[in-house]
């Protein structure tokens, strides 16, 4: 005679695929999750080492930015020489941007929405991070300039703390992509403003000046209509985006310095707990 599976032995079985399931797939997903990170570190790796090559042959500064063309001076232009592959700066943002980063046929680098942004600073303009304040090609005052403006990058020389400071990092920002924190980090978030989130749950992957990577926990915050991205340590943040912690900075110089001038940075960088910032959950 022959035997069947009963209803009861075919439910036994399914339970049993079930919670095999149930167990099996957060594994594959940290499994994936970790293979990510691993692929993100190495990318900044990368990179920070071209950016230190870079440095040498350039008198020991590191890139610059400006106004004008061949996407006005990102690093992702500056250092091609040291690093062709252009897909390097692309890779996990998740809401589907144009990727299509190319070399042209005149020699020049066309950017897409990458996922790799430079450290101009917290504000992004104000001698913060791995360049020196904006200026304006005509040597006359930034607000109002019509000349095209340029930050020039600084020196390892001046960095107080260059195995803590920033050089590149994970960011939304686009198309010319910093990590700057006021207004900049989270320019196209596709997420809910949930911290975990953000990149790999809450963490994002950085080189440091020094060209050591590492993954960094971050938070995001709502300051009045601006979206504030930030490390979820102080001293981080402080290090991270101060050349010198207790040097003085002049956030916005392109509007007329609405709120004062001679910031010492370190107090610059507390401006959000200040204003009231409301910081997002995990």
């Amino acid at each position: 005679m022959k035997r069947a599976f009963t209803l009861i032995e075919l439910l036994v079985v399914i339970a049993i695929i079930a919670i095999l399931a149930a167990i099996l797939f957060p594994v594959f997903a940290q499994a994936k999750t970790a293979a990510k990170k691993t692929a993100a570190l190495n990318n900044m790796k990368n990179i920070g080492t071209a950016s230190k090559l870079y440095s040498a042959d350039n008198d020991d500064t590191f890139p610059s930015v400006y106004d004008g063309p061949n996407c006005g001076g990102d690093p992702i232009c500056t250092m091609y020489p040291y690093i062709k592959n252009l897909q390097i700066w692309h890779g996990y943002r998740q809401n589907g941007a144009p990727q299509n980063t190319r070399l042209n046929a005149d020699g020049t680098v066309s950017r897409g929405w990458n996922d790799i942004g430079y450290n101009w600073g917290w504000e992004i303009r104000g001698a913060e991070g791995m360049i020196n304040e904006e200026r304006c090609n005509n040597g006359g005052p930034v607000q109002g300039c019509t000349a095209g403006r340029f930050n020039t990058g600084k020196s390892e020389t001046q960095l107080a703390n260059p195995s803590q400071m920033f050089a590149f990092g994970n960011t939304y920002d686009t198309p010319r992509q910093t990590i700057g924190g006021v207004g900049w980090f989270f320019d196209r978030f596709p997420g809910s403003r949930r911290n975990n989130g953000i990149y790999f749950g809450a963490q994002v992957a950085v080189v440091m000046a020094d060209s050591s990577a590492k993954m960094i926990p971050w938070k995001g915050g709502t300051l009045g209509t601006t979206l504030v991205g930030t490390p979820k340590n102080f001293t981080t943040r402080v290090n991270g985006y101060c050349a010198d912690p207790e040097g003085r900075v002049n956030p916005f110089p392109r509007d007329g310095f609405p709120l004062g001038t001679g910031w010492l940075c370190r107090d610059w960088l507390a401006y959000p707990e200040a204003a009231g910032v409301v910081w997002w959950t995990d």
